[in-house]
């Protein structure tokens, strides 16, 4: 190590300078730029699921507040012929009304679309029951009594949401309900329409979890399971935001949360909306990150080395010649010591030759 020049240790000085500087301030960007992506990514899927909720509030709103004006207007009607033109309109105004029919008090189908359940007691029937109780909703369901008489399009069951309201007469008395089976294929529809621009760049999934756990809408292998995770329970207390998660298939996640809160007069169902993506995934931007920040570090750091490296010999020249100067007086020559002013330890050095 003796051998080293003085500009060889400066060289070295500063490459590695330069490097802890570059490591440094790599390393403190690299990190402050990782967590703004993180919380990026992570606000972006809850505010996918928050659009997805208020989508599914509005939609949900139009349909009850349908149901309920056309119930509104059935009320006091006897002629059953004329109520079920009505009900048959109202039905191929909207397809996803798989099913509308009117009951007398005791539960029985008076008049129904295309004649289906007509004179068949549905008093057991949740949507009737809670509709004579004043409560409109009801939650998605597999279709039991309609199922063999609508046929079931693909593999999947088909479920229904419930929409049913009392009807009276003109002195305030029920006479009947109005009940509505709604395809829970709209749902499918709305999550096309956000999820299908999402997904031409990245691989997201949507799942709509009712108010017991109970899988609505997602992938095939969790639909109709209860889902226990920490994003489902946060979003029944009604928080919105995101997490990382690890699931019952064991995978990690990143999942954004919320619920629906229902609009205006439809008060929601409680639903728990999610969408998730694989923390590889989600994460792909912020690995991209650390690639592109310590590629560019090195970069610099080489940059900076190459020009510390030209730096010492710039510093070192003026020695190096007072150097050369002080060799040749030794060997005896009239050596003439060069005129410099670099710095101001080489320009006192720098005298007019005196001959030996």
């Amino acid at each position: 190590m003796r051998r080293f020049s003085l500009g060889a240790w400066l060289a070295i000085a500063f490459t590695v300078l330069s490097l802890l500087l570059t490591l440094s301030l790599t390393l403190f960007s690299d990190r402050a730029a990782s967590n703004q992506v993180r919380e990026a990514i992570g606000a972006n899927l809850t505010e996918l699921a928050q659009q997805t909720a208020s989508r599914l509030d509005r939609s949900m709103f139009e349909r009850y507040r349908e149901v309920r004006l056309i119930a509104q207007r059935l009320s006091g009607h006897t002629d059953f012929g004329a109520v079920r033109g009505e009900i048959e309109a109202l039905q191929k105004s909207y397809p996803h009304y798989a099913w509308i029919g009117v009951t007398d008090t005791a539960g029985v189908v008076r008049t129904a679309t295309r004649g289906m359940l007509e004179g068949v007691d549905v008093s057991a029937r949740p949507w009737f029951r809670n509709a004579m109780d004043g409560h409109p909703m009801g939650d998605v369901h597999d279709a039991v009594l309609l199922a063999q008489l609508l046929g079931t399009p693909g593999s999947e069951p088909m479920r229904f949401v419930d929409i049913a309201f009392p009807l009276t007469d003109a002195a305030g008395q029920t006479t009947g309900v109005l009940g509505v089976h709604l395809s829970w294929n709209w749902a499918s529809e709305i999550q096309d329409a956000i999820f299908t621009p999402v997904s031409r760049h990245r691989s997201v999934d949507l799942l709509i979890v009712s108010t017991t756990g109970a899988v609505l809408l997602g992938p095939k292998d969790l639909q109709g399971t209860v889902l226990k995770v920490p994003s489902v329970e946060a979003a029944g207390r009604g928080e919105s935001g995101h997490a990382t998660e690890t699931w019952p298939d064991g995978q990690t996640y990143l999942v954004g949360h919320t619920r629906d809160n229902g609009f205006d007069t439809y008060a929601g169902l409680g639903w728990r909306v999610l969408v998730r993506q694989t923390l590889d995934e989600a994460y792909a931007p912020v690995n991209q990150l650390h690639r592109r920040m310590l590629l560019g570090g090195i970069a610099a750091a080489l940059l900076f080395s190459l020009l510390g490296w030209l730096v010492a010999r710039l510093i070192t020249r003026p020695l190096l010649d007072l150097t050369d100067v002080a060799r040749g007086i030794e060997a005896g020559y009239a050596v003439k010591a060069p005129t410099t002013a670099a710095y101001r330890e080489a320009r006192c050095w720098a005298m007019p030759s005196t001959p030996w």
